[in-house]
């Protein structure tokens, strides 16, 4: 069969199943175009192919739509064998054939495919191969070795050149960011920017350049002002640089040498110690008390050993893989080598940030409700100028001064201050979070902030140090709890030079039966749980240094499968030997015959057994990790009998909530904010921190728990009905935290995510807050959240709630004062346009108006102080509308009296000189400061002016109020301005007048509010 043409290649791919790569003898790499992100077809096919005795081996990648299968090759037949072809066929309702000449199943009909006349080269899929296999912990290593065609030696120089072209650098697809220039266009996309641009176009068209000017000109303001503030955060965030390390180390050729990261290839041979950062996912070869920090990953807190001869299952859940070690992921003990099997975007990392890729990051309450603001807006104003024009008319004024004015009206309907309000605010709490340790990638995030209603809390690394800490000692005769290095019996706090003779024996076992040792920084090195206990033994006194010079060990026997115990021996200034073991209670309390106590030992009985057989199952259901602790002195290394040793007793252990979180869930419960916790470590050690930190709260709902095993078998509406109910989910995967986000986010709810992980940034992205740490926090979890802690200090979360809310209110606030204001002109206008005759504005006074009175006290307000109450009162609804039907109605009512005001200064004026300038400039002074005083009404719904004790001061609009003011008076003091808009100097008696219609509205509208109010103090009172 001749190969296929260009023209019908892409068509081919969609409807064949195409063979990619079959070079290797009995292995081929087949292309199913439905395979792609079809779990049921992944299983359809493995299920269907291994079932097959001709098929060795089935996998099947639903991220780049291939099938893998080894084979039996049989010699008489070069092809795949026809039983194999069938079944593909079958399952999959596709024909095979090759991706170059030859085809499969050589009776394909011809009409399908048009032939080329001459042979081309193969089309690839993508540009690098996927690694042979992803089942890597089913199988032994010395197959897998075999499989990727490697050797315990490592590569040569030219195979992993080979192999660095064939599959690729061993980097992630960075997470592309936005443009500069897409980060300004982007400031131009809302409903009231493209009002304003086309009341700028018409202006333009109609002879109104000034308007057009000014109104061109505040959107540019916005813009750059939006821009310069988000670029500015991006590169803040960009500058915290990479927590991976550049070189690794490999063995190539049997040497062992350091080579880039991005350099590592499948078949290099890791070389793993403590500190080694692993370059990429790599199947075990061999491993001494090898440990790993997977909590990056898994979420895991404590480290996952490892084994090289585990033989897993095809199920077996990533975290449980003893026989394989990730990218990503440290070495925190022991040592060991692995051969890589997946490198960059194929790594299991890699699969989490295509995933991350996938996510769409959902827009923030405030976009959602600008935006329908502003088409209310351009139909609002569209009605009104479209009346104004026609009742014009139809009075007998002409139509070129009709346009004009409808085009001012409709320049004055539309808040030019909104954009500014909005974008400037928002700025500045960028740059007040910023003082507080706190980053904001984008605008609109600070405001969400405030709308927060949920906040998911990643346990390791976040709510807790990822840090195990002694904190209970049990010996037969005492319980000791340890608080903050410090040891208390009771209530008393013990001396150390107090301790008995059995802790100050266990305080040396935890010193000597250790691998953990203090840098020249002062810091542990070593296992958590060994950091744990020689750190306890530092805060009782013991000089680590001095004790183990005075007992060298001489030997070591670590923990194995038949000996869940580490035992050392020690030597002793007189020749003897003492011996420390730690390890399982039930097997160190089998080892010991005598235990410690204050009056030196005592046989064990059978009751001092069983109590502390029991205490152990205590501290265990307190989610501790629980330890025995037992040594002897023996006169020869190997001279000690099991009944030699002596018990001193228990330790437990627990990874250290971070200092203050107790007091943070409170507070965020205070707030009205829900929080669950979310952990990939056990149920039981996920609900004991549950517990410990009060994440039910004040709710009056139990402390819930949902686990993986359960949260696999649950449909999406079960899990939405279950999730708001829920506190804490345990055992969970990257894929079950974006499952818990999207069904929190079904209910409705506005959802933040805390996470530090490789494993949070689906999550992350997919929550309408995504916060991650930034000291700590993996390059994925900050590349795609929107908040980001500098310190990661969680705490700062309370004050970017704070001031979200505050931003949404001061918001609103200014919103309230631009809509009243704008809404009193246009019923100027429009009693205007009824009672006929001259116009009581023209068009550039009420553009000046609308600069005077729109910008500055509109900026003002979003800078007042946050009210008392908003850390009190519950997150705002999201489906609220910023401007609601109340709102609407007390909008109308406070512009009827502004209205009201100026239609009497107008009134007297006319009395008193008639139509003409002075009663249009009267009408015009007072219509503004009128204006000008109302936004002291808008500082708050709640109190007033008349009891101005109860709210902090705002320098900054009486500052704007005194400029605009100014700005007022030089309107008619100042000759060529007055001539501009055609005003004429006022009097004393109009002066008086123009007062009386400013400051009365005033007082009307704050005793309506008090008066509304009063009914709600009273019930509140009582």
């Amino acid at each position: 069969m001749n190969s296929i043409t260009e023209s019908t290649a892409d068509e081919t791919r969609r409807h064949y199943l195409l063979i990619v790569h079959d070079s290797v003898t009995g292995r081929v790499r087949i292309h199913v175009p439905t395979l792609y992100r079809n779990q049921q077809l992944r299983k359809q096919l493995e299920t269907k192919l291994t079932e097959l005795a001709e098929a060795k081996a089935v996998s099947a990648n639903i991220l780049t739509g291939n099938l893998l299968i080894e084979y039996v090759f049989s010699a008489q037949s070069e092809d795949l064998p026809t039983s194999i072809i069938h079944v593909l066929e079958a399952v999959t309702g596709h024909l095979i054939i090759r991706q170059s000449e030859h085809v499969h199943r050589p009776k394909l009909p011809p009409k399908k495919v048009k032939v080329a006349k001459k042979k081309r080269k193969p089309e690839a899929i993508s540009r690098y191969q996927e690694p042979p296999f992803h089942l890597w912990h089913t199988i032994t290593g010395t197959r897998a070795i075999k499989f990727i065609e490697s050797d315990e030696s490592g590569l040569s120089g030219e195979q992993a050149v080979d192999r660095l072209i064939k599959y690729g650098p061993n980097i992630l697809s960075e997470q592309r960011g936005r443009s500069s220039w897409q980060m300004f266009l982007q400031q131009f996309v809302s409903a009231p920017v493209a009002m304003l641009g086309l009341s700028a176009v018409i202006s333009l068209a109609t002879g109104g350049a000034a308007d057009a000017i000014v109104i061109v000109t505040v959107v540019m303001i916005n813009s750059v002002i939006g821009f310069v503030t988000e670029k500015s955060a991006e590169k803040t965030i960009n500058a915290l640089g990479q927590l991976a390390p550049e070189y690794c180390a490999v063995i190539r050729n049997g040497k062992r040498m350091d080579v880039p990261l991005s350099d590592v290839v499948i078949g290099d041979v890791l070389v793993l110690m403590p500190g080694t950062y692993i370059a990429a996912d790599a199947r075990l070869l061999a491993a001494t008390q090898l440990s790993i920090d997977e909590s990056p990953l898994t979420g895991e807190s404590m480290p996952v050993g490892k084994a090289h001869d585990f033989l897993g299952q095809e199920e077996t859940a990533l975290g449980d893989r003893q026989n394989m070690v990730y990218m990503g992921t440290t070495v925190t003990g022991g040592s060991g080598r692995a051969i890589v099997v997946a490198t960059g975007r194929y790594s299991e990392i890699g699969k989490i940030q295509s995933l991350v890729g996938e996510t769409v990051t959902p827009e923030t309450p405030m976009q959602k409700q600008i935006d329908e603001m502003g088409l209310q807006l351009a139909l609002l104003s569209s009605a009104i100028c479209g009346l104004v024009f026609v009742v014009g008319l139809l009075r007998g004024r002409p139509l070129p001064e009709m346009l004009m004015s409808a085009i001012s009206l409709a320049v004055a309907a539309v808040p030019e201050g909104l954009p500014a309000v909005a974008t400037t605010t928002l700025a500045l709490g960028i740059n007040d979070m910023r003082r507080h340790k706190v980053l904001i990638r984008q605008l609109p995030a600070v405001e969400n902030l405030g709308s927060v209603q949920v906040i998911c809390l990643d346990k390791t690394g976040t709510l807790t140090l990822n840090r195990m800490s002694v904190v209970t000692l049990k010996t037969l005769q005492s319980t000791i709890n340890v608080k903050q290095g410090r040891f208390f019996s009771g209530k008393d706090a013990i001396e150390t030079q107090e301790f008995d003779r059995t802790l100050w024996l266990m305080m040396e076992v935890f010193v000597l039966c250790n691998e953990s040792s203090p840098s020249e920084q002062g810091e542990l090195q070593g296992t958590p749980t060994e950091n744990a206990l020689l750190q306890a033994a530092i805060d009782a006194g013991e000089n680590v240094a001095l004790l183990r010079k005075k007992h060298p060990t001489v030997k070591v026997d670590y923990r194995a499968e038949d000996r869940p115990y580490m035992i050392t021996v020690h030597a002793q200034e007189d020749g003897r030997f003492f011996i420390a073991v730690k390890g399982s209670p039930a097997a160190v309390l089998e080892l010991c015959i005598k235990g410690g106590s204050d009056d030196g030992e005592q046989t064990l009985s059978t009751d001092d057994r069983q109590a502390i057989l029991t205490w152990n199952e205590r501290f265990g259901a307190d989610s501790l990790r629980v330890l025995g602790v037992a040594y002897c002195i023996a006169d020869e290394v190997a001279g000690y009998q099991e009944q030699d040793f002596i018990w001193l007793g228990l330790v437990g252990m627990e990874d250290m909530i971070r200092p203050g979180m107790e007091e943070l869930i409170g507070q965020f419960h205070s707030a009205g904010v829900e929080t669950v916790m979310i952990t990939g470590d056990q149920s039981a050690t996920a609900f004991s921190v549950g517990k410990r930190l009060g994440l039910n709260g004040d709710h009056g709902k139990p402390l819930e728990i949902i686990d993986s095993a359960n949260l696999d078998k649950l449909h999406p509406s079960v899990l939405a009905g279950l999730v708001d109910r829920t506190s804490v989910f345990a055992r969970v995967s990257p894929a079950h935290k974006l499952r818990i986000v999207e069904a929190l986010q079904q209910n409705g709810k506005v959802v933040a995510m805390t996470g530090d992980g490789i494993n949070d940034g689906p999550a992350l992205k997919a929550a309408n807050v995504g916060v991650s740490l930034g000291e700590k926090g993996a390059d994925v979890a900050r590349s795609v959240a929107d908040v980001i802690l500098e310190d990661d200090d969680l705490k700062t979360m309370v004050t970017a709630i704070k001031e979200g809310r505050s931003i949404y209110d001061n918001i609103r606030k200014s919103l309230h004062f631009l809509l009243s204001t704008n809404l009193s002109e246009i019923e100027v206008m429009l009693f205007s346009a009824a009672l006929g005759g001259s116009e009581i504005l023209n068009p550039m006074q009420l553009l000046w108006i609308n600069l005077v009175t729109d910008i500055f006290p509109g900026l003002a307000l979003a800078l007042d102080p946050p009210e008392e109450d908003v850390l009190k009162r519950p997150p705002r609804d999201p489906q609220e509308a910023i401007v609601n039907r109340s709102d609407y109605i007390k909008l109308l009512r406070e512009s009827g009296i502004i209205t009201t005001g100026t239609l009497g200064v107008y009134g007297y004026s006319l009395l008193r000189y008639g139509p003409g300038q002075n009663a249009s400039t009267n009408a015009f002074m007072s219509l503004t400061l009128a204006q000008l005083l109302h936004s002291y009404r808008c500082r708050s719904e709640k109190t007033s002016i008349f009891h101005s004790e109860s709210r902090l001061p705002n320098r900054y609009l009486d500052q704007a109020v005194g400029v605009s003011v100014i700005m007022q008076v030089l309107a008619v003091a100042f000759p060529p301005l007055r001539n501009l808009l055609r005003l004429n100097p006022i009097g004393a008696a109009d002066a008086l007048a123009i007062l009386a219609g400013a400051g009365l509205p005033l007082i009307a509208n704050e005793a309506i509010k008090v008066i509304g109010n009063q009914p709600i103090e009273e019930e509140d009172a009582s």
